[in-house]
């Protein structure tokens, strides 16, 4: 899996994977809810440089991670393994 140049790239599971897909929204909630990788190392209880490896998809979210991620967004855990639409074009 190599890491994906944009970091707000919409991926899809068919051509990258379902954990890459996992990282993208990863990446995405936390830009949304204003989180750092350090905020994120907290919650999921593991180090800043394995959010790190995470992050940019060098090593797969485990479920366990993105269950405690998911409960502290508020969101269910199916919403970060689900490929993000892209945003609509208001005209």
């Amino acid at each position: 899996m190599t890491p994906m140049a944009d970091p707000f790239q919409l991926p899809h599971v068919d051509d990258d994977g379902l954990a890459a897909v996992v990282a993208a929204n990863i990446r995405l909630e936390a830009a949304r809810h204003g989180l750092a990788q350090n905020d994120i190392a907290g919650i999921v209880r593991i180090s800043r440089s394995a959010v790190s490896l995470r992050s940019t998809g060098r090593v797969p979210w485990t479920l366990d991670e993105v269950g405690r991620l998911s409960q502290a967004l508020g969101i269910r855990p199916g919403d970060l393994m689900t490929p993000p639409r892209p945003a609509s074009r208001a005209w």
